[in-house]
């Protein structure tokens, strides 16, 4: 019954996250999504996410060559018989890409804009003994912590390390994300490396290739909170893995320590206490099946854990809460509620489906700041909502959610590069600097990252296809992980920097895959020029194993359907999404040739 249940969680975690990596897998060889620009409704024109069709075969034909080229290495380094120290690699790797993030740092200098700039302000404020962001009315306008209580957090982590570096040191707080991106790095692949131990090759070319992977690098000059709360997660993640593989409970303390303070800094960081959730009860019922076979019984202590963790978030947020609320002698206000943000993500907006349109601010002032008047109206207009959506299922709901998906996650830049664009610098850039974040060089980089982007998802297509019969189920976790931040932004609010810091989980993933699928086409080589007929039979039989069978069969069975379905209306509609036919110049605005501003 044990194996049975195991068997059947794997295939049923891997099945999801097969649909939808191969569903971001369709928008990326087939279109591409960018911040453009199309007529506003003010007679002007305003930032629009628009699409530019894509070439499948050359991503294929790309993919062939990377193949070959893979093979040939993968048999020279094979020959060599190359080794080296895997912690030593990784502690070199690390430090190159910190040398990265400096160098990004000290070259642009950049001033925070748009919500960074507000939360930084605010913290400024607090400095100043000034916490009039917590009142309904601040020069005319709502207090930003009246409105959005939940930024405490991280204002206050701003607030001290203002303390110590300034209230206008933005270099120093840039530097404080590249330390926690690279503590981020660092334990994705240790965690990972706890089930590829016996491929250390793997592992080191995981970490090289996350901080070769420039968009979320260029994050770290984005003072969000979003790099402390993802290395935060991740060391819990990493406290919880070592529990599942020593059962030490003194795990359980950290691991709710760190998870608490993630939750400070960014709310969506329950994404990873819920991912890590399952596991552990997964852990608890697998346990319990287990019982009366001679093992130790100690199946409820991962819930006991799950427990301590949940007990962490809140305890920390409400230390939180109550030292800022001494820190600057207000309540903290009950703010905009939270499901007005799940309305606006079902909602059209200026820049794309679901981002930001003013839905959440609207209501709340319209109820007068009465949250639970602000909740049922929030509660009707969903339900309008989705009322639109069932009167025409495809239409309607299916093409929205597709082209959501492309607008979160087929940038293959992840709007870092716009996040970058006019923002004030302590110093003055030089030209190559200038042309990377809004010159010819940004159109040269997402050219190149739409490519990477491509290999990324095929190889996390390919850990799925072939690890499912030898990888432990919680491999699975980072991954899960993804595909909880995947489904939360399904109907929350949208944006592609809300979207980054899962998608860079892929990355470990997609190595490991590209890894797995260079042996199996080494095999699949050896087998096509093996020269001795009488060992030919012998080499179908063991290359045609149940396995590859399967897998053969499986590719062809769905290449038939994805060909049937691109000819019809709908494939054009969700997947290859085109805005020239919309005249709005889409292709010369990506790649920045000719006349590209759209028609007035």
């Amino acid at each position: 019954m044990r194996d049975s249940f195991e068997r059947v969680i794997n295939i049923l975690i891997r099945v999801i996250l097969a649909a939808v990596v191969f569903v971001l897998f369709l928008h990326s060889i087939f279109s591409t999504s960018f911040i453009g620009q199309i007529p506003g409704d003010d007679g002007g024109i305003q930032d629009h996410t628009l699409n530019v069709t894509d070439s499948p075969f050359l991503h294929l034909l790309i993919l062939l060559v990377i193949t070959i080229v893979s093979v040939m290495l993968c048999r020279i380094f094979r020959q060599r018989g190359i080794k080296f120290r895997l912690n030593r690699a990784l502690i070199i790797i690390a430090a190159a890409g910190f040398l990265l993030g400096t160098v990004w740092i000290l070259v642009t200098q950049l001033h925070p804009g748009s919500d960074p700039a507000k939360v930084c302000r605010v913290a400024a404020e607090w400095r100043e003994g000034n916490f009039s962001a917590f009142e309904q009315s601040v020069d005319g306008e709502e207090g930003y912590l009246f409105r959005y209580p939940f930024q405490s957090g991280i204002v206050l982590f701003y607030y001290l390390l203002m303390g110590l570096l300034g209230t206008e040191n933005y270099v120093g707080l840039q530097f404080v994300n590249l330390f926690a991106l690279t503590a981020s790095y660092y334990l994705i692949v240790r965690i990972l490396g706890q089930f590829w131990k016996a491929d250390n090759v793997s592992v080191a070319l995981a970490h090289l290739a996350l901080i070769l992977w420039a968009p979320y690098m260029f994050y770290i000059t984005y003072l969000y909170g979003i790099m402390p709360g993802m290395a935060c997660s991740l060391g819990a993640v990493y406290c919880v893995v070592r529990y599942l593989e020593t059962r030490r409970l003194w795990y359980m303390l950290p691991a709710a320590l760190l998870m608490g303070i993630a939750t400070v800094f960014k709310m969506n960081c329950l994404i990873y206490l819920v991912a890590a959730g399952c596991f552990l009860v997964y852990d608890a019922v697998n346990g319990l099946l287990q019982k009366g076979q001679g093992t130790k019984k100690t199946w409820y202590m991962s819930l006991v854990f799950v427990a301590v963790m949940g007990l962490g978030v809140a305890g920390m947020n409400q230390a939180v809460n109550s030292y800022v609320e001494h820190l600057s002698g207000y309540e903290m206000p009950e703010g905009q509620v939270m499901l007005s943000w799940v309305v606006m993500g079902l909602q059209e907006a200026p820049k794309g489906p679901g981002n930001y349109n003013g839905f959440n601010g609207n209501v709340y002032t319209e109820s007068n700041y009465d949250t639970e008047l602000a909740n049922e109206r929030s509660k009707e207009a969903l339900k309008e909502q989705l009322r639109w959506m069932r009167e025409a299922p495809v239409d309607h709901g299916l093409v929205f959610f597709a082209r959501k998906t492309a607008y979160q996650w087929n940038d293959p830049t992840f709007i870092s590069l716009d996040r970058m664009a006019g923002r004030k610098s302590g110093i003055e850039r030089s030209p190559a600097v200038l042309s990377l974040i809004e010159g010819k060089g940004c159109t040269y980089l997402s050219i190149w990252l739409n490519i990477v982007q491509t290999w990324i998802l095929t190889g996390a297509l390919f850990y799925l296809l072939f690890t499912g019969n030898k990888a432990k189920l919680p491999e699975l976790l980072i991954y899960v992980v993804f595909l909880g931040g995947f489904l939360f932004h399904l109907v929350w609010e949208s944006s592609a920097s809300y979207a980054i810091p899962y998608y860079v989980l892929l990355i470990p993933y997609a190595v490991k895959g590209f890894a797995e699928y260079i042996r199996w086409a080494d095999r699949a080589l050896k087998w096509l020029i093996r020269e001795p007929a009488d060992s030919k039979k012998e080499d179908i039989r063991r290359f045609f194993t149940r396995e590859n069978t399967l897998l053969i069969m499986g590719a062809a069975v769905l290449l038939a359907l994805l060909v049937m379905f691109g000819q019809t209306e709908l494939f054009k509609r969700t997947i290859n999404l085109n805005d020239d036919l919309k005249g709005f110049h889409a292709s010369e605005q990506f790649y920045r040739t000719g006349d590209w501003s759209p028609d007035l």
